[in-house]
């Protein structure tokens, strides 16, 4: 099973270094990824740049003719209210938030939660988060599980991304290391590929669609620097004999 991981489109949003646009990036990125026949595509956040419907129409509308189904999740730049509005044919979102869902269709499970909160720009994970999670893992103890959000549930030492992160990690940590079917926690945020572990399960985030930030670890380091790196995704490949591998793929 092959999962495409798309992130942080940021639809809407004006050019950046590169001169490319978050628009013209996407279409790239689709392209890109049908090359690779995955049986899905993830987008884990950030779909928009400013919450707009004009921005979701016109995401839906760069998303009509995918390489392969495409399943959402909101990030801090959306606004989950109005997302179903504008896909309606996306059949797993729920009709409350918050927007988290399960996909058992595949070899491989989905569980997506939405963890993220008007207002806020770091997510955070609540009680109430931790015990639809818990609950939801264990109706399929022994399926190989993907475990999808938009924050980073772990310290990446950035200066800025860690002050904006996941409240509530140590509580998601807990819900995880009680599930050892999940193979994969997934997410994004960051703008750039960054690896970690929770409980078990490694950490991967994606990199940006749309622009790759810079790294800022000394008191010295400008945060949030947008660099010329290449924009990307990942490519999250699962057999019964092997497990789980994930590639970098830039375009």
């Amino acid at each position: 099973m092959i999962i495409a991981q798309i992130s942080d489109m940021h639809i809407g949003a004006s050019a950046k270094l590169r001169g490319e646009t978050p628009a013209g990036n996407l279409l790239r990125a689709l392209e890109a990824i049908g090359g690779f026949h995955p049986d899905l595509i993830l987008a884990t956040g950030d779909l928009v740049n400013n919450e707009g419907p004009e921005e979701y129409q016109e995401l839906a509308e760069l998303l009509s003719v995918p390489p392969a189904p495409v399943f959402l999740l909101p990030g801090n730049h959306d606004n989950p209210a109005i997302i179903k509005r504008y896909f309606p044919t996306h059949y797993y979102l729920p009709d409350a938030l918050p927007l988290s869902y399960v996909i058992d269709d595949f070899p491989v499970r989905i569980v997506a939660v939405d963890q993220t909160e008007p207002g806020l720009v770091g997510g955070r994970f609540t009680r109430a988060h931790a015990d639809w999670m818990d609950r939801t893992l264990k109706r399929s103890r022994k399926k190989p599980t993907i475990v999808a959000l938009h924050h980073p549930p772990f310290p990446t030492h950035d200066r800025l991304f860690d002050t904006i992160g996941l409240e509530g990690a140590d509580l998601f940590a807990k819900v995880i290391a009680g599930h050892p079917q999940v193979g994969r926690v997934i997410c994004g945020h960051h703008h750039r590929l960054t690896t970690g572990k929770i409980a078990h399960a490694p950490v991967v985030s994606a990199p940006s669609t749309a622009w790759i930030y810079g790294l800022a670890f000394h008191p010295e380091d400008k945060v949030a620097t947008i660099t010329d790196e290449p924009p990307g995704f990942l490519l999250h490949v699962w057999s019964e004999e092997a497990g789980f591998a994930t590639h970098l793929i830039n375009f």
